[in-house]
């Protein structure tokens, strides 16, 4: 492929493309390449079930399938996949089915795909998490394509992004949710749009920039450890040699063998139409971060999930593993995956930006306020949706926000906004950007009016708002809908009230100094943010098995059902899908800690001190191991004690037994093996360290 390109002094030239840039879009059937596939007419009807939700015509659903089948084939596809994101993380469904059919009249085999069988097909419903929407005798479950998210081919299989929901039209999934809260926040920022004046803004879409943070280690080293394996995270190790210290790997150059993979990852992911447009290493030593440019909500979503598919798959290839847990080894960095969030309407007005024009600025501050309003009275549900057990070690440590859910505007918009509170003028927020000198030859660096706030949970960054809480290893879907749930659920108050014949300037400040305890733009990382959710009413749910509690108060029942996202049947099953998750998760932990501990960790500490005690020498270093050893045996027994008594049959007691004496123990347990690890001869120690593991993948 070439490009072409010409000055006022040249002819136009031409400019080869680089064969990773050439392939981009390659695999991805996008509206611009389904044009060029099917009919006009064939296109206007799939169009129309995308904005309504009704069937197309027969014909043209089979036209369309035919299509697509022949744009999979002429890729090497034999066969199709819709492919779904039940509720057990970001880890796909796919229901592998082939192009082959059969004539009937002649039992000749012959190559199809129909319509009915491209927009939605069947499984087993009671086999995934579900929270008891789904029971052995009723478990059908219906698979149907998302088609506000393209098509894809990879590893020979035309892939069909999907929802997942019951025979009752429940969610079993993690992105029916999402399009239905997109769906509230379109519907109703509209209305609000046109309550303030503007009456040509038919759409209002919810756009998203993920970043994936992960971790690269030797698959050699991975496989040694059985925790990696059983959990994703290490139960033991004792810390690197050298850890974190002067932020040696942060932006640092990456390795030739690191490089080589995400540059291979990169490639595929372009193919795929994933825009991936920055690679880094992270702060952790072995880990690293790709982010793409933002996109649509629910599209974002599949290709984040897709995304981490591509480098699990290509590790394996490369003599990696990839680490998404939000915290693989203990003392340093964890995963997060921040998303840039942000809303704009058809007419490409990014509702996030301050305008030139007071009106400008009213919309803006009226959005802003609307979601003050979400974050305030619906905090708890921003914590549920990044709660999970591996995310709790993240949340209020140096790499992450707080638990404390908080809106941080920066300090002079801040205080702008609190003025219009007070009955001060939309407009005076100044919206250049600000310079900043250098020194010749570098030009002026032009920065954002309010500086970043890393240690908060939501920091305004200039056009879109930053979700930062979100965990490495999470699916994305179910945190933005609460996010977008919460929104809507305000945008729908305020216009309750203006059309209940208050002005909308008064219902836009009522709705800021009701709810300006929200806002914070100091230290989260302080006493002062303790301070000021208690001077506040903040709620501060330290950990998932109380944040889970949040979903089915009354107030949140009230919201997604006035909203049409959730019932409460929904909002129950989910509950406990998230708590029956987090239990489990600390229950496998538990019984992989103790076999790792009885069956490597204390033999070789006891064959250590029996040697030393052979050699008939006496030191305090001995004796300080023996007593370590007979310390890790009775944490053991504790251990195993607990999950004896480990309680199964109700999910939301199951968590709070994890939570509350699982982990404790687990902790207690790990202390003492990781001294021991320092103080045991190394070249018997059965598991790879933290520093073979962090420092010798390059």
């Amino acid at each position: 492929m070439v490009i072409t390109h010409s000055t006022h002094d040249a002819p136009k030239q031409e400019v080869a493309l680089p064969s990773a840039l050439a392939g981009i879009n390659s695999n991805v059937l996008d509206d611009a390449i389904l044009k060029k596939l099917v009919d006009p007419d064939v296109y206007y009807a799939l169009a129309q079930c995308r904005a309504t939700g009704v069937p197309m015509d027969r014909g043209f659903a089979d036209a369309l399938a035919k299509s697509i089948r022949e744009w999979a084939q002429s890729k090497g596809c034999i066969g199709y996949s819709h492919w779904f994101s039940p509720m057990r993380g970001a880890i796909h469904g796919e229901k592998l089915e082939t192009f082959v059919g059969v004539d009937f009249a002649t039992d000749r085999l012959i190559v199809e795909m129909s319509g009915t069988q491209l927009f939605q097909t069947e499984t087993d419903g009671s086999s995934f998490p579900n929270g008891g929407l789904r029971k052995t005798h009723e478990a059908a479950a219906y698979i149907g394509w998302d088609t506000g998210s393209p098509p894809f081919v990879y590893r020979q299989t035309l892939y069909i992004p999907s929802t997942f929901v019951s025979w009752n039209g429940e969610a079993l999934d993690q992105k029916t949710p999402l399009l239905r809260a997109n769906m509230a926040v379109n519907d109703l920022g509209v209305r609000l749009l046109s309550l303030l004046g503007d009456n040509e803004t038919r759409e209002v879409v919810c756009n998203v920039g993920w970043e994936q943070e992960f971790f690269l280690i030797d698959r050699e080293k991975y496989l040694a450890r059985p925790d990696l394996l059983a959990v994703g995270r290490t139960l033991l190790g004792a810390a690197p040699l050298r850890g974190q210290e002067m932020d040696a790997n942060y932006f640092s150059r990456l390795s030739p063998r690191v490089s080589r993979y995400i540059a291979e990852a990169r490639d595929i992911m372009w193919e795929l139409g994933i825009s991936i447009h920055c690679t880094h290493n992270e702060v952790a030593p072995a880990q690293h971060e790709i982010s793409p440019i933002f996109g649509l909500a629910n599209l974002v979503a599949d290709t984040n999930v897709l995304a981490m598919d591509v480098l699990r798959d290509l590790a394996f290839d490369h003599d990696f593993a990839v680490l998404f847990h939000e915290k693989p080894f203990a003392g340093i960095n964890g995963n997060g995956k921040h998303n840039n969030w942000s809303l704009s309407t058809d007419r490409g007005v990014n509702l996030f930006v301050p305008g030139k024009t007071d009106e400008d600025n009213r919309r803006f501050i009226a959005f802003i306020a609307a979601l003050l309003r979400g974050i305030n009275r619906h905090g708890d549900l921003l914590r549920c949706g990044v709660s999970t057990a591996g995310n709790d070690h993240r949340l209020g440590a140096q790499e992450a926000p707080p638990a404390i859910i908080t809106l941080n505007l920066g300090e002079r918009l801040e205080a702008h906004v609190n003025a219009v509170a007070d009955g001060g003028c939309f407009g005076g927020y100044e919206t250049d950007e600000k310079e900043i000198k250098v020194v010749a030859p570098v030009a002026d660096i032009k920065a954002n009016l309010e500086d970043r706030n890393r240690t908060a949970p939501f920091p305004w960054c200039g056009n879109r708002f930053e979700f930062r809480a979100v965990g490495g290893n999470q699916h994305i879907a179910f945190p933005l809908a609460m996010l977008n749930a919460i929104l809507a659920d305000s945008l729908k108050h305020m216009c309750d009230e203006i059309d209940a014949g208050k002005p909308a300037d008064l219902v836009i400040r009522e709705t800021i100094k009701e709810n300006k305890g929200a806002l914070f733009s100091g230290d989260g990382y302080s006493e002062a943010l303790n301070a000021h959710a208690r001077q506040h009413g903040l709620t501060h749910l330290k950990s998932s098995p109380e944040a889970y509690t949040a979903l089915t108060a009354d107030k949140n029942v009230e919201l997604f059902g006035d909203l049409g996202i959730f019932n409460r049947h929904e909002l129950t099953a989910r509950q406990a899908v998230l708590q029956e998750a987090y239990a489990s998760e600390l229950y496998v932990e538990a019984r992989a800690l103790l076999r790792i501990l009885r069956t490597l960790i204390i033999p070789v500490a006891i064959v250590d001190a029996d040697v030393e005690c052979a050699s008939g020498f006496q030191s305090r270093l001995f004796d300080e191991k023996r007593k370590l050893v007979e310390q890790l045996l009775s944490e053991t027994g504790k251990l195993d004690e607990l999950l004896g008594a480990f309680p199964n049959d109700d999910p939301g007691q199951s968590a709070w037994y994890a939570h509350h004496e699982l982990r404790p123990c687990m902790q207690s347990a790990r202390i003492v093996a990781d001294m021991l690890e320092t103080l045991v001869d190394g070249r018997s120690w059965p598991l790879p360290g933290y520093s073979e593991i962090l420092h010798h993948h390059q």
